[in-house]
């Protein structure tokens, strides 16, 4: 089977996030009060998947928009919101919605040229289009510098004309974009816009962090980091997505709670709760089971779900789901660097330069000593994984996504279990070896964990047979 494309935004699919709405009301309550002290940038870092764009659409298209307005009766609120990565939907490409602001296609690759005069045009509309949303002077063909020295002077104005008026400017995929692009972004429009009274920013993204210049980007403001889905989270995103999937048959929708649970619960154990792959294997797997199910038993909810419990993901299932984690990867570089994801997704603690030769060759099957492997290709190669925002420096060492790092394991622990195995094996012998030399705890722990999941695959194919 092939999987569906995820879900656009809808506020009835829209699951959780409570904590992180909260906080965007306190802090508008706070600014609306004028309290001395309010958050002026409020920060939303996640992994791949983990619904931080979905968060950016709900903040402004419901909660902005509908709840706000009402809890702040005495306000008049404006939300706008920018995308710094183009749309998934090729039909698109050049609209959005009413208060939205996407980056094209077109002007993603300029972006990523990293050349400045290739920002003129992005940030000439970009300005241009903030002016018609707040109502203020536009001049489409001005210079940049003058048309962000103009913004800022009048929605000033603005704001002292009107004390009631509270701006929300929401920004999504922010640091996935090239930081030389958000520099100019930050000198020329988020920067001043920052500084003004009554100006709420939201930022969410992953990768890298960006050290901004303003005081305002920088010091005042807030970080929250998104947390995976547990149990009862999945099983409510589990039913909505259930509701929403047209061709199901209606049987799907009357699975008992407790159905829905132990699904959820494979789910977790399979990608770590994350609600991109949440949505993905919970559909697949009931798909599969509906597969199975013949045509006079799919309305009988109690058959499908002893079906759905024995129901095993498919392998190329996981092969489907990494294709999708891994999209953000440019297309002529995606085969390369994911061979290095796999190799590296057994090191469940992350990785350093000196442990990649070891797994990339044994994910080739080859030996670490070839010229592929020295210190020079092995940090350009580093550097590359970084690039993506799939891999970060934490805890003194490089962290893949575990969204991604879990469900490449899945996926070579079912379809290739022999370089699975390979990889943990070579794995446990370097960390051996490392904890006798070196007479370190923590690589004896290592190894000995390499050994453990090694013993616990080997029994459990024992118990099979």
């Amino acid at each position: 089977m092939t999987l569906p494309r995820p879900p656009a935004y809808r506020p009835g699919l829209f699951v959780n996030r409570e904590s992180e709405i909260g906080r965007v009301r306190d802090a508008l309550q706070d600014i609306a009060g004028r309290k001395a002290e309010h958050a002026r940038t409020i920060v939303f870092r996640g992994e791949r998947g983990l619904g931080k764009s979905w968060l950016a659409l709900h903040l402004h298209r419901h909660v902005l928009k509908e709840e706000m307005p009402h809890l702040l009766s005495q306000h008049r609120m404006v939300s706008l919101l920018i995308n710094l990565t183009p749309p998934s939907d090729h039909s698109v490409d050049e609209t959005a919605p009413e208060g939205e602001w996407h980056v094209t296609r077109e002007e993603a690759a300029r972006i990523a040229a990293q050349d400045d005069q290739e920002f003129e045009p992005i940030l000439r509309r970009l300005l241009n289009w903030l002016a018609e949303q707040l109502d203020v002077i536009r001049a489409p063909h001005a210079p940049v510098r003058d048309l962000a020295s103009w913004l800022a002077r009048d929605v000033q104005q603005k704001l002292e004309k009107e004390p009631n008026l509270l701006i929300c400017l929401t920004l999504d995929s922010v640091f996935e974009t090239n930081q030389v692009f958000l520099d100019a972004l930050e000198r020329h429009v988020l920067g001043a816009l920052a500084a003004l009274p009554r100006v709420l920013m939201i930022m969410t993204g992953r990768g890298r962090p960006y050290l901004w210049k303003s005081p305002y980007l920088r010091a005042e403001r807030e970080e929250q980091p998104l947390k995976p889905f547990i149990a009862d989270e999945v099983v409510d995103q589990i039913r909505r997505a259930l509701r929403d999937t047209p061709d199901l048959p209606e049987t799907v929708n009357t699975l008992s709670g407790d159905a829905l649970l132990r699904l959820a619960e494979r789910v977790i154990a399979t990608g770590g709760g994350y609600p991109l792959t949440n949505h993905l294997l919970a559909l697949a797997l009931v798909q599969q089971a509906l597969d199975v199910l013949p045509d006079d038993q799919r309305d009988n909810a109690e058959r499908l779900t002893s079906i759905l419990d024995q129901t095993q993901i498919d392998a190329a299932i996981l092969e489907q789901v990494a294709d999708r984690l891994l999209d953000v990867i440019p297309t002529d570089e995606r085969h390369r660097l994911r061979e290095a994801f796999e190799a590296l997704c057994v090191l469940k603690d992350g990785f350093r330069e000196n442990e990649m030769p070891y797994l990339l060759a044994a994910r080739r099957n080859t030996t670490p000593e070839e010229p592929e492997y020295a210190l020079p290709a092995i940090r350009n190669l580093r550097d590359r994984l970084l690039e993506t925002n799939l891999v970060r420096w934490r805890d003194k060492r490089y962290a893949m996504d575990e969204a991604v790092r879990a469900v490449l394991e899945a996926y070579l622990k079912l379809a290739r279990p022999d370089v699975w195995r390979r990889l943990h094996e070579s794995a446990k012998q370097v960390y051996g070896e490392w904890g006798e030399k070196y007479r370190s705890a923590y690589y004896r722990d290592r190894a000995a964990f390499h050994e453990r999941v090694l013993s616990e695959a080997t029994d459990a194919m024992v118990n099979v047979r």
